[in-house]
């Protein structure tokens, strides 16, 4: 929670402290933010719910942000300092700081108590309990109260939901030309050794039915595979990739993975009298 100074007499307040200070404190004509010493004249200070990291307060001018390694990995660079990413907690007690400012009338008293409390429960069960000791929200007139106070409070979390998402769509639209730019700026010329080493890569990946050994081949080396596997019997798995090794079938994609198995099943359906299949297990009859 953010704290501010009286620029008057330099009492220190809670943010929803602060109308309540300066209608009794004459020279109270602005205020001064805690932990970056910004001053707030009037009721600009209402805008300010975050402020700077702990190690900016107090290195000032000598901070320089997180370091890290340079590319030729012997020096060291400044990184851009990014934000400090709030936690649920923290920003769930900033948007009762933003819902206390547009609170009606009916409800504003409770909204200003509740931004001065710390670990405000953010599930309406929780809340509601918390809402009958902490606002003394007691009885059955207190129910209608507690409604207003979360269906305002869930308002208020869905407007700021969607700024942000909005915020981010229009960081993530102003990166877009510039990495179309970097892209037009890349070469876009490629050797003679490299297409030929990317239409090879193809073949392999994408390989076609014609690379597929036949079923008469496949049903030799499972046989063989059988043979020689205790009581000769192998799981479909093991089995399939023991026939793969022996004929040296490539299946580098999903497509080319798919076909085999769907082979590897027809030739042991196809051949029930010698191969039986129990389960995930394939055994060879005598």
């Amino acid at each position: 929670m953010v704290f501010f100074l009286c620029d008057g007499c330099n009492e220190t307040l809670k943010k929803n402290k602060v109308d309540a200070h300066a209608a009794k404190c004459r020279e109270c004509w602005s205020v001064s933010c805690v932990d970056c010493s910004q001053s707030f004249p009037g009721d600009e200070y209402r805008s300010h719910t975050s402020c700077i990291s702990e190690a900016e307060r107090y290195e000032k001018t000598i901070y320089r942000g997180a370091r890290k390694l340079d590319d030729s990995g012997t020096g060291h660079r400044q990184q851009q300092h990014k934000a400090k990413k709030l936690t649920p907690q923290e920003a769930w007690q900033q948007t009762i700081e933003i819902a206390a400012e547009s609170a009606p009338s009916s409800i504003k008293s409770y909204m200003d108590q509740l931004s001065g409390c710390d670990n405000v429960p953010r599930k309406e069960k929780q809340f509601r309990n918390f809402t009958v000791n902490s606002l003394r929200l007691k009885g059955p007139s207190a129910e209608k109260i507690k409604d207003e106070i979360w269906k305002h409070l869930s308002k208020v979390r869905e407007d700021e939901k969607q700024k942000r998402e909005e915020a981010q769509k229009k960081q993530q639209s102003s990166r877009q030309p510039k990495d179309a730019k970097k892209e037009e700026a890349e070469p876009t010329s490629i050797s003679d050794d490299d297409k030929s080493s990317n239409d090879v890569a193809k073949e392999d990946e994408s390989p076609s039915s014609s690379s597929m050994p036949s079923q008469k081949e496949v049903t030799k080396a499972v046989k063989r595979a059988l043979k020689k596997a205790p009581n000769k019997s192998l799981k479909f798995k093991s089995l399939r990739k023991t026939v793969q090794e022996t004929l040296v079938i490539k299946t580098k994609s999903d497509t080319a993975k798919k076909e085999w198995k769907k082979l590897l099943k027809q030739c042991v359906d196809a051949n029930s009298k010698k191969l039986v299949v129990d389960g995930k297990i394939v055994s060879l009859k005598d």
